[in-house]
């Protein structure tokens, strides 16, 4: 363990890590598993679990929102970083900086809309997989874009911190 981990941030942001990939892995085996189990009853025994369609739908997004916000925390999201080979360290780190607000600000714009789909689903009292509040499986949506743009200002301060500090990655 080295000393920014001993550190109660670095502990902080140790267990976050972990819980974000278990509940990665969780949601992730969990549609396996159904869709498996739910293969292996149309095919083996002309049966299915009515719901299992469904709620493989359900899993598809949460797994996809979860994966998106653990690819954020490293920045290993799917980027074209073709300028920034012709810059110099501290022109990167601001064109990192712009990517980051940008990237925010597309984050929270989507959060913003999406709790209006949510609210929206609350108040019309949607159902899903059966007679269950439809909000309850949708809240992923504005969750994950807030924690996304907030993730994205972290590293935008960051990068102005580096940027002011006159260091390069």
């Amino acid at each position: 363990m080295n000393e920014a981990e001993s550190q109660p941030e670095g502990r902080v942001a140790r267990i976050g890590r972990w819980l974000e990939d278990a509940v990665l892995v969780l949601l992730l085996g969990g549609m396996i598993l159904l869709a498996a189990t739910q293969i292996l009853l149309r095919n083996g025994f002309d049966s299915g679990l009515v719901w299992a369609d469904e709620l493989l739908r359900i899993l598809v997004l949460w797994v996809g929102l979860a994966g998106a916000l653990a690819a954020s925390r490293d920045r290993n999201q799917i980027r074209i970083d073709v300028l920034s080979r012709f810059l110099g360290p501290k022109a990167r780190i601001g064109m990192q900086l712009l990517t980051d607000f940008f990237t925010a600000g597309v984050c929270g714009v989507v959060a913003w809309h999406a709790f209006v789909f949510v609210k929206g689903s609350f108040e019309y009292e949607d159902t899903l997989l059966g007679n269950l509040p439809a909000w309850w499986f949708q809240v992923i949506l504005p969750a994950g874009f807030f924690l996304m743009a907030w993730r994205y200002l972290a590293h935008a301060a960051e990068d102005f911190l580096e940027m002011i500090r006159g260091r390069s990655r």
